[in-house]
């Protein structure tokens, strides 16, 4: 049963970030990756603004709009720069780790 309850929750936040990817490409028709870079994104600038302090409202706005940003990034490489969706996605997406380390400070927070 303890590994029962953990299990489930991470099956269920991998489905959330499965129907990100599903919903851009069935209805954008193109395959967005942020998605990918993007969750833990939130994760960190949610958990980063927990340990500094704030409330977790304030981290769960805070962490939309850090997914928001990294979107927008997306968007940007995509449309202005002409490069394909779906590089584009993989590019944003790569390079959110980088930011993740740089949010966090350190390779994890507890």
């Amino acid at each position: 049963m303890s590994l029962l309850i953990p299990t489930v929750a991470q099956g269920l936040l991998w489905a959330l970030m499965a129907l990100g990817v599903y919903v851009t490409f069935r209805v954008l028709d193109i395959a967005d990756l942020t998605v990918e870079g993007s969750f833990p994104l939130g994760a960190a600038t949610a958990a980063s603004m927990m340990v500094a302090g704030f409330g977790p409202l304030a981290a769960l706005l805070g962490a939309c709009v850090a997914g928001m940003l990294a979107g927008i990034i997306t968007g940007i490489l995509h449309t202005k720069m002409k490069i394909p969706a779906l590089l584009a996605g993989i590019l944003t997406m790569i390079a959110l780790y980088s930011v993740n380390l740089r949010i966090m400070g350190k390779a994890n927070l507890s």
